[in-house]
């Protein structure tokens, strides 16, 4: 591994856990840039860049099927349950709230 430092990294923490946030542009560009000419110099950090680029572009290709026309038919309920708890600041009561609501939606003809 290349040992010359990043100076600024945007954690403590190893620095290839800034690369996919630099992939996502997230980043200042002095930042992306710098991580980028390590990891020229740095085979371990090149391929951990390149298994990001991979896993990130196969996920957008996947992401963009659209599921087939008989399964969102088939989707007709939405269920929602929301559950609150509070207790008072010595923690001798609590409130406990539940709400529960079901759409359903009449598959098309």
């Amino acid at each position: 591994m290349n040992r010359e430092p990043i100076d600024r990294m945007p954690t403590e923490r190893d620095p290839r856990f800034g690369l996919e946030e630099a992939l996502d542009g997230e980043l200042p560009i002095d930042i992306v840039e710098r991580m980028l000419s390590h990891a020229q110099g740095c085979p371990e950090c090149a391929e951990e860049l390149e298994r990001l680029r991979r896993v990130k572009d196969l996920v957008r290709r996947s992401c963009a099927d659209r599921a087939p026309s008989s399964l969102r038919e088939r989707i007709t309920v939405q269920y929602r349950s929301v559950t609150v708890s509070r207790a008072a600041a010595d923690g001798s009561s609590s409130v406990h709230i539940s709400t529960t609501s079901s759409t359903v939606r009449q598959p098309r003809t």
